[in-house]
């Protein structure tokens, strides 16, 4: 499977994720995670992050749907866990994913998306691109996720539009001062997308035409954004503005 290099990436997002349910696909297949020095079976659990695990993760939570977990016990007798115990215990599951990626976004505007969304629009009136990077889809889960040849090269060329779209749309404005987010929107209905149909190897949710809103100089604006898609129930940017291969 392709998830099996994708150890080594520590959690590095701007704040916990917030999948709000489950996607519909249990898949029995975990790998159980090592007991803890205390003597406990560690859980599988979906992740905070929205990154791949660390070379000292665990195991893989099967899916968000229904799947088994390992059941956290204390394989002596019911007495506490030690310290070193609770902190191998946090660690796993804060690495654990979903392999499948069947992690159904939260409905609405959750308040991490937001504050990402919130970021590209200081990018946007800055000018200044990296700033809207906490809102682009990550590398590390990209890499496996697609299914063409040569995936680093197109994220990398992904990326450097999204760049240059920023820029874009800073260009729109003759000044920015004063302008204030106002929010985020998501576009389209989510969309599961499977595995094969958009030369994806791992299925994500999709949707189109999101709307970044702000005031200026007391007028409404909006900001389109082109494409968002899912990892492990968050939602990223692979597209701010059309882009052609």
């Amino acid at each position: 499977m392709a998830l099996a290099g994708l150890a080594g990436l520590a959690m590095s997002c701007a704040s916990p994720s917030a999948p709000a349910d489950s996607s519909p696909s249990p898949d029995k297949s975990m790998v159980r995670p090592a007991a803890s020095p205390g003597g406990g079976a560690l859980a599988s659990t979906p992740s905070p992050s929205p990154l791949m695990p660390s070379t000292t993760a665990t195991g893989l939570a099967p899916s968000a749907q229904g799947g088994e977990t390992a059941d956290l016990k204390d394989a002596g007798g019911g007495g506490e866990p030690s310290d070193a115990g609770k902190g191998a215990e946090a660690k796993a599951e804060a690495h654990a994913i979903v392999a499948d990626n069947q992690v159904k976004p939260a409905e609405g505007s959750p308040e991490e998306l937001v504050t990402r969304a919130k970021g590209l629009f200081e990018a946007i009136v800055k000018d200044e691109a990296p700033l809207g990077d906490p809102f682009w889809f990550p590398r590390e889960p990209f890499i496996p996720l697609k299914d063409v040849k040569g995936p680093e090269k197109y994220w990398k060329n992904l990326h450097q539009a999204y760049g240059a779209d920023i820029h874009k749309a800073h260009r729109k404005q003759k000044s920015w001062d004063g302008a204030t987010f106002k929010g985020f929107d998501i576009g389209s209905t989510p969309k599961w997308v499977k595995p094969g149909d958009e030369a994806n190897k791992i299925g994500y949710y999709r949707s189109f035409h999101g709307k970044i809103r702000y005031e200026l100089e007391g007028k409404n604006y909006s900001i389109d954004v082109h494409t968002v898609i899912t990892w492990q129930g968050r939602w990223y940017v692979t597209h701010l503005g059309k882009f052609k291969k």
